[in-house]
């Protein structure tokens, strides 16, 4: 048997509650996005749309290093290693791959957002 948590009787002059609240709210539908399909004989390879970037797709990396530029403006390496993945935690502002170890490894993927 269920045990209640957290109820309390509210007792007031029979008003109308108001509430309010602020945000953004993430649908995870986006409008655009774009696939890329890089051949690695260009690094860098930058990628900065005029919307922002709420999900990359990685489908195939090399030895290379993303660096990713946020919209609150925080910029970070991370080094992908020959792994692929999907990142969708951050509001992406630009994201630039780079090739620090000159392998021409070929780079593809995906990215959607608003």
């Amino acid at each position: 048997m269920g045990v209640d948590q957290f109820s309390q009787e509210v007792r007031g002059s029979g008003g109308t509650l108001a509430t309010s609240t602020q945000g953004t709210v993430e649908t995870d539908n986006y409008a655009h996005g774009d696939g890329f399909d890089f051949d690695g004989s260009a690094y860098p390879y930058t990628l900065n749309p005029a919307e922002t970037i709420q999900e990359l797709v990685l489908t195939k990396t090399g030895n290379i290093d993303m660096e990713v530029t946020t919209t609150g403006g925080d910029t970070f390496t991370i080094p992908l290693a020959g792994n692929v993945g999907s990142f969708d935690k951050w509001e992406i502002d630009t994201v630039t791959f780079r090739d620090p170890d000159a392998t021409a490894s070929t780079l593809a993927g995906g990215w959607a957002g608003e």
